[in-house]
């Protein structure tokens, strides 16, 4: 598939899922989520103080981590290939009385914003649907102000493989060459394959280091031990719901997520 046809596919499947998926899925609005049932960034501190800084979400979906990033003090704009992941932003950012920009743009590139025009890049599991993820650090970097900040949470390449029949071990046939997620999103005569990237922690590591970052910190967040918390509780984690309540026993074996924390070095 070409380039063009995998970004049209991606939009495609998010426009067709952006109601169930956001209809399925607790996402909080008042913390930053970085990984299913686990901890955010009011416990993990990977941004620390963004009070003042402007933070540009790529790949923001509903906006939900630019919604928690505006009530702790953040100038915040997101953007979006979905349309209608972004009509459930736009009613997230009035409900929620934040002041918030929202883009219905392809985040693989960034001409619209002016270099060094932000304090703080970040995308929490959209960057394993950008093809060309050298192009878009790069974009990054651009936008970035001086020591400016990325924080890159994406699907860790070890949820790229299957459990055996039994849930008791991982199959990993090839770490190196991790397989990409085919998915179908749409039906009938218009079905068209969208694709989920995965990489290894090298490749993602190098690709940040050549677009001109520094690696701060990597981090692969544990879920809570949500066998002992009350239903109250459960609402409380950032990212979270019935389904991920399924996968908590796979979840506290293998990681799911992994985030990178990068500063621009020039």
């Amino acid at each position: 598939m070409s380039t063009d046809h995998i970004k049209r596919s991606i939009q495609a499947g998010w426009d067709e899922m952006a109601g169930n998926y956001q209809a399925e899925t607790h996402i909080s609005l008042d913390d930053v989520h970085y990984a299913p049932l686990c901890p955010g960034e009011r416990e993990l501190r990977i941004l620390g103080d963004v009070s003042g800084k402007a933070v540009l979400e790529v790949a923001c979906g509903a906006a939900q981590n630019s919604i928690a990033l505006a009530k702790m003090g953040a100038h915040c704009v997101g953007l979006d290939i979905s349309s209608r992941q972004l009509v459930v932003a736009r009613k997230l950012v009035e409900q929620e009385g934040v002041d918030v920009g929202l883009l219905n743009a392809d985040g693989e590139t960034l001409h619209m914003f002016r270099d060094g025009a932000f304090d703080v890049v970040i995308s929490c599991f959209g960057w394993e649907f950008i093809q060309d993820l050298e192009t878009c650090f790069r974009e990054c970097h651009r936008v970035l102000a001086k020591d400016g900040l990325l924080i890159v949470g994406t699907v860790h390449p070890m949820s790229a493989f299957e459990w055996d029949a039994d849930g008791r071990f991982l199959m990993v046939n090839d770490y190196f060459r991790p397989p990409y997620e085919v998915w179908q999103e749409l039906k009938g005569d218009s079905a068209r394959q969208g694709l989920t990237f995965f990489r290894t922690v090298e490749e993602m590591f190098a690709t940040l280091v050549s677009a001109g970052f520094h690696v701060e910190g990597i981090w692969e967040p544990y879920p809570y031990n949500i066998e002992e918390m009350t239903d109250e509780e459960k609402r409380a984690i950032p990212y979270g719901g019935p389904f991920w309540e399924s996968q908590y026993e796979r979840l506290s074996k293998v990681p799911f997520s992994i985030v990178y924390k990068a500063r621009k070095s020039d």
